[in-house]
This record gives structure tokens, C-alpha cells and sequence, in this order.
């Protein structure tokens, strides 16, 4: 898997993650997408969400931005005990 999710889809120095993180349900209300963004300088394109507080959540996105900051969010997520899982990268279009 980690892999899948190092080599994503690349446009110029900017590389493009497409995921499916999934929420234990203790991390459901805190803003972690925001985190990505502010502290890794991250883009995130939510695809499709869901939340249950009794089950978590998923979330399927791009995350664009440059690789080094791509690798420390993915430690980050890892930490935080948000699973990460590479959806497939070939095509432009994609549906959830």
C-alpha cells in the first residue's frame, strides 16, 4: 500500500494522492483535514464523506501538494490512528 500512496498522480512539482482515510470514531470532531492543510501544506478535493459517531468515519480525497509534505501527513494520519488506503491513481475522472 504505501507504495500505492508515494506514487500518485504528478503535475509539475505538485503531486496528487487519491485516498480513502478512514475515522475511528474519537477523531470524528477534530478538524484534521484542516491540520493537512495549514500544517503540510496540503490541498485537499473531498470526493464523498461520512461520519457516525459511534462507527468514525471515511473520507475519500485528493490530496495534491509537494512530496516531502505529502510523506509527513501520511505519518501524521499514521499517528493519529487515521487509516489510509491508495485508491487508484490512472484517469482524471473519477467516481466514488
Amino acid at each position: 500500500m504505501e507504495n500505492d500512496l508515494v506514487n500518485g498522480i504528478q503535475t509539475n512539482d505538485t503531486q496528487t494522492l487519491r485516498v480513502q482515510l478512514n475515522y475511528p470514531p474519537d477523531r470524528v470532531y477534530q478538524p484534521i483535514l484542516a491540520q493537512l492543510v495549514t500544517d503540510y501544506n496540503l490541498v485537499p478535493n473531498i470526493r464523498r464523506a461520512d461520519y457516525d459517531e459511534r462507527n468514525g468515519g471515511i473520507i475519500y480525497l485528493e490530496l495534491s501538494g509537494e512530496q516531502s509534505d505529502l510523506d509527513r501527513a501520511l505519518l501524521f494520519l499514521d499517528a493519529m490512528s487515521i487509516e489510509v488506503n491508495a485508491l487508484p491513481q490512472a484517469g482524471e475522472n473519477w467516481v466514488i
